[in-house]
């Protein structure tokens, strides 16, 4: 049987896509669905845990740096 996700776990995925850059994100869902495929059930917060890990995992975010200015700039 195919996962089933909540809308509120849809809603917290999309919630974690919105910094990264359109080609990570489809990297990132690529990758979660590779990783949850063969699950029928995973709860909010093992999804959350896993989701970021493979953020984590597949450098798929860099934060930015912020300077003594404040003024931020992205790590190399």
């Amino acid at each position: 049987m195919p996962l089933c996700l909540s809308d509120s776990q849809l809603s917290e995925i999309f919630r974690l896509t919105a910094p990264l850059s359109p080609a990570c994100r489809d990297r990132f869902l690529q990758i979660l669905a590779a990783e949850l495929g063969d699950r029928s059930d995973v709860g909010d917060g093992e999804l959350y845990r896993i989701a970021r890990q493979v953020i984590r995992d597949n450098h798929l975010f860099d934060a930015p740096l912020i300077e003594e200015r404040g003024r931020a700039r992205r790590s190399a």
